[in-house]
């Protein structure tokens, strides 16, 4: 990624801005049952191994060109992105077919409180991360990782 990041840099007009914008696998996500006023949380959902080691390998990349003089951070911040189901059963089959997610909510409501509302509309609420960069002059030499 840190050559990915290095050619961003090299097409980028000096003071140019790179976007880096990502799910937070820090932060869980959330299984929620819309209500006529807001949510309802109905189960917790994890972020799968692999995409967590690859959200900190991304971490170490962008941490490795700003070291290196490449990028100066400008802003940073989470917002949160709502993926909305008709149903039950469509959050849990998009969940089955997910690879960054762990293919089964923890759930914190009991089995009959999910089989009364499976017909109600839910929404998957994840965190997203991002961060401002802007790209600097004159880069120190960069090693790729």
């Amino acid at each position: 990624m840190v050559d990915a990041l290095v050619e961003v840099h090299r097409v980028l007009a000096p003071a140019g801005t790179l976007v880096d914008a990502r799910p937070d696998s820090r932060v869980p996500a959330y299984a929620e049952r819309r209500k006529p006023r807001g949510f309802q949380r109905f189960g917790v959902v994890t972020t799968s191994r692999l995409e967590v080691a690859n959200d900190r390998a991304s971490d170490r990349a962008i941490a490795s060109v700003v070291r290196e003089g490449l990028f100066k951070r400008r802003r940073r911040g989470r917002f949160w992105h709502l993926v909305p189901f008709s149903s039950l059963a469509e959050l849990r089959n998009y969940l089955s077919e997910h690879l960054r997610f762990v293919h089964r909510a923890e759930w914190v409501v009991d089995g009959a409180t999910r089989k009364r509302h499976s017909n109600d509309q839910f929404v998957i609420r994840r965190a997203v991360r991002y961060e401002l960069l802007e790209a600097l002059r004159s880069p120190r030499n960069i090693s790729p990782e």
